[in-house]
């Protein structure tokens, strides 16, 4: 797991308790509920900031969620995820976006493959995959993003590994 995710969401925590006057209010980011990648290299707030590394993000707190129903199609909910209010800040290309059934309960998840531009930033393009699935309740989702860099997803033991990661996802 990634030490520096368990410190950064430890300090989101200590601010919601500041009541000071300061500049509190909401955080200015998701932060993942978990996160796995190579150790080593943080960004300033104490993340991991390698370029491969899996996450995941539990939305709680609504009601009556079907993928279907609130996201419609895998295209349409790829777009909103990945659009400038939800996703990257940098721009993204849509690769693929597919309807699965996966788990014991065959429950639908989504799951759509997308590159990221960084060039503006003078960094290297990434590769990801998203896959979402709402809990059988409707009372939450839930999203695992695995990336790297594109040019990694050109290697085929690397494109094997990154896509089994996405591929085992399901609700149990």
């Amino acid at each position: 797991a990634d030490t520096g995710l368990a410190l950064a969401q430890a300090q989101r925590r200590a601010k919601d308790l500041d009541y000071s006057m300061g500049g509190g209010g909401k955080p200015s980011s998701v932060l993942p509920d978990a996160a796995y990648g190579p150790p080593g290299k943080l960004d300033s707030r104490g993340l991991s900031n390698g370029d491969t590394n899996v996450s995941v993000i539990i939305n709680n707190g609504v009601e009556s969620f079907s993928l279907k129903r609130n996201l419609g199609d895998p295209v349409a909910a790829a777009e909103i995820l990945l659009s400038s209010k939800f996703g990257p800040r940098s721009p993204t290309t849509l690769l693929t976006a597919v309807e699965e059934r996966r788990g014991e309960n065959n429950l639908p998840v989504y799951q759509f493959e997308y590159t990221i531009d960084r060039s503006e930033k003078g960094r290297p393009a990434l590769r990801a995959i998203s896959v979402i699935a709402g809990s059988p309740n409707g009372d939450a989702f839930i999203t695992l993003t695995v990336v790297s860099l594109n040019s990694e997803w050109h290697k085929a033991d690397i494109d094997y590994q990154l896509r089994n990661i996405a591929k085992s996802f399901k609700l149990v």
